[in-house]
């Protein structure tokens, strides 16, 4: 779960247990990789209200090759004048350093002026679709943008005596663009639990109390890669016992047919118990995950999350590695990892969300102010994957 009082993270936020380490790879957690990684010069973007998810891909294009999808609150919570809560945006640049934020009829701010930015995806009037869209996960490939997105709606209905009900629903869906800017979503979700409707959230008296003690949904926080003739798709959803844990889906026929898709990998088998936030890159042989889960002692800072690396040969079985420490709050990062070439050199960077650390006496405040990045070149995590196997 984000730590943010978004509409995605409030959704949860009542179901949570108390964060507990439950992972046989607990000892294994505590090994730090920070010097593995170059942090950047700072932050590459900031001045907004509470923006995160910062995916970043490569493009076709000579002027500006990069392409920035995140989301939240631009300028004001809740982004007034827009359908639902948080909502996706998007960021062009020449490099990484100098983004361009898409502000609709104005262009692109370049200013850093959060007022002018215009969410290319918000909710949509269907009950697993109306309150919230955030978590973008983007693969750019034949011309085509693909995106998968976490969505959050409210279904209402009637139970036996004719009373109407309202329900809170959780889902992964899929969209896409052949421009970045307007968007197809699929029509039903790509993945959701199968008994979202049936056994997910009540609304009683405006409040979410917490989630059935068998409730195994809330599929969220996409992890999205085309990887073998087929698309690949890790996300994380709530297990009772656990904080948020990694599940896994497929899909071999069309990325915009809901029909194709599979779960395969959730409900009482995750991948990874308390893997909050996951991110899939594949570097050479090896598939690398980052997340930021509970369970770090108090005296490493923050609420006792960390940026954490886990590897796989197939990213089915993996193994928790060890963590990194990004400037900032040392809690819910919200990592987000890309494989890209720099000057004819190939790095993975992890881009993730920062916020000043809580001073002694103040309240906490859940939003993110910066976007920042650490990064290891290709060809070192591929030979540190190999050498630590």
């Amino acid at each position: 779960m984000k730590a943010s009082a978004s509409v995605l993270a409030l959704l949860l936020a009542a179901a949570l247990p108390t964060a507990a380490e439950t992972n046989d790879s607990a000892e294994a957690r505590l090994r730090d990789l920070t010097s593995l990684w170059e942090p950047g010069p700072g932050p590459i973007l900031k001045g907004f209200h509470n923006l995160y998810n910062a995916c970043v891909v490569r493009v076709p294009d000579d002027a500006y090759p990069f392409r920035l999808f995140f989301f939240g609150y631009a300028a004001e919570d809740h982004n007034p004048g827009y359908p639902g809560g948080d909502a996706i945006y998007l960021g062009r640049a020449r490099d990484l350093h100098r983004w361009e934020i898409y502000a609709g009829e104005r262009g692109w701010d370049a200013t850093e002026d959060p007022r002018t930015y215009v969410p290319i995806i918000v909710g949509d009037r269907k009950p697993y679709d109306g309150m919230a869209n955030g978590d973008p996960s983007v693969v750019y490939r034949d011309g085509v943008y693909h995106m998968a997105l976490s969505s959050v709606g409210f279904d209402a209905r009637k139970d036996a005596e004719g009373v109407e009900r309202l329900y809170v629903v959780n889902c992964v869906l899929g969209a896409t663009s052949t421009d970045g800017v307007t968007w197809t979503k699929t029509a039903a979700p790509i993945a959701i639990w199968d008994q979202e409707y049936e056994r997910g959230y009540e609304i009683i008296d405006g409040e979410i109390p917490p989630a059935p003690d068998d409730f195994k949904g809330g599929y969220h926080r996409p992890s999205l890669m085309y990887d073998e003739g087929r698309w690949k798709l890790w996300f994380d959803y709530y297990l009772p016992g656990t904080f948020l844990s990694m599940g896994y889906a497929e899909c071999a026929g069309r990325f915009d047919d809901p029909d194709a898709w599979t779960v395969l990998h959730a409900g009482d088998a995750p991948l990874i118990r308390d893997w909050a936030n996951p991110s899939v890159v594949r570097v050479g042989d090896v598939y690398v995950s980052f997340a930021d889960p509970p369970g770090y002692p108090s005296e490493m800072g923050g609420d006792g999350r960390q940026t954490t690396v886990a590897t796989s040969r197939d990213g089915i079985a993996w193994r928790v590695r060890g963590h990194i420490r990004p400037d900032g709050a040392a809690s819910s990062h919200v990592p987000q990892a890309s494989v890209l070439e720099i000057d004819g050199e190939r790095w993975v960077y992890v881009f993730y969300a920062w916020k000043p650390a809580r001073l002694e006496g103040e309240p906490w405040d859940f939003r993110y102010k910066q976007i920042r990045y650490v990064r290891c070149r290709e060809a070192d995590l591929v030979r540190w994957a190999e050498q630590s196997e």
